[in-house]
């Protein structure tokens, strides 16, 4: 087993040769497993793994970083999961979360809680981003709400309106005010200039620390 450094980071990977034509890169448990035929060089493979360093280091750590069927995790808190048949409806007590629904597959089921938990959080908060955002003019964007597996919201130019991703459900409820306002300050700077940074700086001044933290986090 190598690994590979890139700045602070690095990823395990392993080479094998074998009698082929391509070379196929594939993310093991904890290292990226590279089949290749026995004349591409590890010269060649190491400039491949540089230009896609990025790409394999957080698919590396979004495997590394997935939940077990019987654990789900809420606003940063996780529970035991237990799932029973019937019209869904879930409930919390201390340190279990007992669903009831008729779905099967256990990712869908966590995915409707998500859903479910962030409709309750955005009534809760968005009502003081909205006051927050008035002074600059802006008023109150319709939101939608959806699984993404690569960006935590954005902002839709065209519909003036704003999409959440309920991964976000997981994580500390700041989280989700950073990115709200994170959105909405696009509505006025639509580019990540600096006149967008000091926008949001205006309205959550301590927003680097949550955009650095989620930058680091793998949407699983």
């Amino acid at each position: 087993m190598d690994s590979y450094q890139k700045g602070d980071l690095s990823i395990k990977y392993h080479i094998i040769h074998k009698k082929m034509k391509n070379t196929y890169f594939r993310i093991k448990d904890d290292y990226v497993q590279i089949t290749t035929n026995m004349y591409t060089s590890k010269k060649q493979i190491l400039l491949y793994l540089d230009e896609k360093f990025e790409k394999f280091y957080l698919a590396l750590k979004k495997h590394s970083q997935k939940e077990s069927d019987s654990h789900i995790t809420l606003w940063g808190t996780t529970y035991h999961f237990i799932v029973h048949e019937g019209r869904f409806s879930y409930e919390i007590h201390d340190d279990t979360l007992i669903v009831y629904t008729n779905k099967k597959e256990i990712i869908h089921i966590k995915k409707s809680i998500y859903q479910h938990e962030m409709l309750k959080k955005i009534k809760e908060i968005h009502p003081q981003i909205v006051q927050v955002i008035r002074s600059r003019g802006l008023y109150q964007l319709p939101i939608k709400l959806k699984y993404l597996k690569s960006k935590f919201g954005s902002y839709h130019r065209k519909h003036h309106e704003i999409t959440l991703n309920t991964f976000l459900a997981t994580l500390p409820d700041i989280y989700l005010t950073y990115v709200i306002y994170h959105e909405y300050a696009h509505a006025i700077v639509f580019n990540h200039s600096k006149d967008f940074y000091n926008l949001l700086g205006e309205w959550m001044p301590n927003h680097r620390k949550y955009q650095k933290d989620l930058k680091k986090i793998a949407i699983i």
